[in-house]
């Protein structure tokens, strides 16, 4: 096996990782997106108010929701999706802030409500299937998660969700090639990364684990999930050169 040295600034990262950071995107230290809110970006993206639809109501109501008045989202999204049911948007952002407050029963049926409005509502599908399996219901939020793909065979983020979803129902050879998928389609899914790596810990392939940890640091040095996991797969592994160039390289065969 080639070898290539390990990066010194990896290691230093992985140490203050492991001192604490404070900067941390999870307190989940085997986080793998499983927060009181999914950490990624994109699963809190807000649209603006669609026109004709009451657009100072709903930029009254993103606007608690941005300032993280979750509850007071809650209501405001609440009053106006009574007044504006045909406004998927309204529902879906009633889901996230219904989320934001530790609500997931109540983040289901908003979402659940959006998809009844637009059964293509990508993101309503991703983040009602992440808070079915934050709820332990994997099996509920496959189909969610498949239908999301039927629509955008192209999205990474849907492919991390489909390989969380097989590992939660103990499918590691199907997560791990979701989780693959999702990587070639975004070569810094960070997530994507972490999440095959813990796989492949869950396994005991630690080496294995070793170039996924090492890129997802080297792309996000912040989230203090990744450097606990490469710590575990480095006190396992005895050969530890195999490192982020390696990954990427090896990135490249499967595609």
């Amino acid at each position: 096996m080639r070898k290539i040295t390990i990066i010194p600034y990896v290691i230093a990262a992985f140490v203050a990782g492991a001192c604490g950071d404070k900067q941390s995107k999870s307190s989940d230290a085997n986080a793998a997106e499983v927060t009181t809110v999914s950490p990624e970006a994109s699963s809190v993206a807000t649209p603006a108010g669609p026109a004709g639809a009451g657009p100072l109501s709903f930029e009254s109501a993103k606007a608690a929701f941005t300032e993280k008045r979750y509850e007071d989202a809650v209501r405001s999204f609440t009053s106006y999706t009574a007044e504006h049911p045909d406004n998927v948007w309204g529902f879906y952002m009633l889901g996230l802030s219904a989320w934001k407050t530790g609500d997931r029963d109540a983040a289901v049926r908003a979402f659940t409500q959006a998809l009844e409005k637009d059964s293509t509502h990508v993101k309503s599908r991703l983040n009602l299937s992440r808070v079915l399996i934050e709820q332990g219901k994997a099996q509920e939020a496959l189909p969610y998660v498949e239908a999301t793909l039927k629509i955008d065979s192209t999205s990474s983020e849907g492919y991390r969700l489909l390989g969380r979803v097989k590992g939660e129902l103990g499918d590691s050879s199907a997560a791990i090639e979701a989780f693959k998928r999702a990587i070639v389609l975004d070569e810094r899914d960070a997530w994507s990364m972490n999440n095959l790596a813990r796989v492949y810990i869950g396994q005991g392939q630690f080496e294995d684990a070793l170039g996924p940890l090492a890129r997802a640091i080297e792309i996000d040095s912040t989230v203090a999930a990744f450097h606990t996991n490469l710590g575990r797969a480095l006190e396992r592994t005895a050969d530890r050169s195999r490192l982020a160039e390696a990954f990427v390289e090896q990135v490249k065969t499967w595609r």
